[in-house]
């Protein structure tokens, strides 16, 4: 996790739901649920904002590289405000501060259409959908054309299944 609490590359599971004493999820259903084409037609929007993400989160690597260095170099000694270049250190902190929060509005975007940011690095996304009468997610990867796998809730990127092979609700 980078400093700061943005986890740029784990892969979350499955959201947990809560059961009652015999195992019946007492959650309620998502907001929204998405036909393929719903989803599909998200695509070209969340891409554009994963490659927003992609340019803010090069940049935190090489601003959170430069503020390791100057800890290193000065150490305690950097907050002694005669240290020269004290001032940039300040701004590379605020900097860095800036794009965790642009990070996390990223998120909060993709969230607000609707999908389910799974895996950052993996360009993993997620939407709420209905295969066989079953809510499930249908899955989409960066780099894939469209929306042709989903999975149960309780499984991840490894139980993707085929759209194409059931039918959809």
């Amino acid at each position: 996790m980078a400093p700061g609490g943005i986890d740029m590359g784990s892969r979350m599971g499955a959201p947990f739901v809560p059961t009652s004493a015999r195992g019946v999820p007492v959650a309620e259903l998502p907001a929204k649920t998405f036909s393929v084409e719903q989803a599909d037609r998200l695509l070209p929007s969340i891409e554009a904002i994963l490659r927003e993400m992609d340019h803010r989160s090069l940049r935190l690597r090489e601003v959170l590289e430069l503020i390791v260095d100057a800890e290193e170099y000065w150490g305690d000694r950097i907050t002694d405000p005669e240290v020269e270049g004290r001032e940039k250190y300040g701004a590379l902190l605020k900097e860095r501060d800036d794009l965790q929060s642009s990070l996390h509005q990223d998120i909060e975007r993709i969230t607000a259409l609707g999908a389910i940011l799974k895996d950052y690095q993996q360009g993993l996304i997620d939407f709420y959908g209905h295969v066989e009468g079953a809510l499930v997610f249908l899955c989409w990867q960066r780099g894939e054309p469209a929306v042709k796998f989903y999975h149960p809730l309780e499984s991840g990127f490894a139980g993707r299944r085929p759209i194409a092979a059931v039918a959809q609700d």
